[in-house]
C-alpha cells in the first residue's frame, strides 16, 4: 500500500484526525513521505521548538522511541539537549556556532523538525537546513512547511494527532506495510 492510501485510510478511522486533518492529507503526505524516508535512510532529526512547544519536544523525545512502540529506534534527538541555551540564542554569530557544531557531530548529515511560529530566534537556524520537517504555526510559507493557527483551541490536541499519526506511520514503514 502506499503512503497515501494508507494516510487516507488511517484518518478515515482515526476521529481525532477526521474531523479536521481530512482536508490537508495533500499537504502533509508528500512532507511526511520525505521524512519517514531519511528517518529510514538513517538520517538523524533534531527536534527543535519554540518556548511555548518545549512541551512538545519533550513529548516527542519520550514517545517516538518508547518500547510501547515496539519497533527498532530511530534517530530523533532534541536539539536543547546538545545545546540547552539554544532557544536563547539570538546573536548569528551564536547560531553559526550551533550550525557548525551539529555540521561537525553529524557530518552535515541531519534534519531538523521544528514545530513553533517563525519568529522564535532558532527558528533562523531551521531555516538554513534543506528539506527539514517544519510544522509553522500562523504562517504559510509553503515548501517544506505544515501549517498549523496556533490561536485554534484545539492546536494542542491537533499537535498530538499529527504526531501519532506520524509515529504510526514511521512503526508501517519500517516493517514494509506501506511503500515510502
Amino acid at each position: 500500500m502506499d503512503i497515501l492510501s494508507w494516510t487516507k485510510e488511517t484518518v478515515k478511522n482515526d476521529n481525532s484526525l477526521n474531523s479536521w486533518f481530512s482536508e490537508r492529507i495533500y499537504e502533509w503526505v508528500p512532507l511526511c513521505d520525505d521524512a519517514i524516508s531519511a528517518l529510514m535512510q538513517g538520517t538523524p532529526f533534531l527536534v527543535v521548538t519554540d518556548r511555548e512547544r518545549d512541551w512538545f519536544n519533550y513529548y516527542i523525545i519520550n514517545n517516538i522511541n518508547s518500547i510501547k512502540n515496539n519497533r527498532p529506534f530511530v534517530p530523533v534527538y532534541s536539539l536543547m539537549n546538545f545545546i540547552p541555551y539554544s532557544h536563547k540564542t539570538d546573536k548569528i554569530e551564536h547560531l553559526d556556532m550551533i550550525e557548525d557544531m551539529l555540521d561537525i557531530t553529524f557530518k552535515e548529515n541531519y534534519k531538523y523538525w521544528y514545530i513553533g511560529k517563525e519568529d522564535s530566534n532558532i527558528y533562523r537556524l531551521v531555516q538554513r537546513k534543506e528539506k527539514s520537517f517544519i510544522w509553522l504555526l500562523d504562517k504559510e510559507s509553503g515548501g517544506d512547511t505544515f501549517f498549523l493557527k496556533s490561536y485554534t483551541e484545539n492546536l494542542d490536541h491537533q499537535l498530538m494527532s499529527l504526531f501519532k499519526l506520524f509515529n504510526q506511520t514511521i512503526t508501517v514503514s519500517m516493517f514494509g506495510e506501506i511503500k515510502i
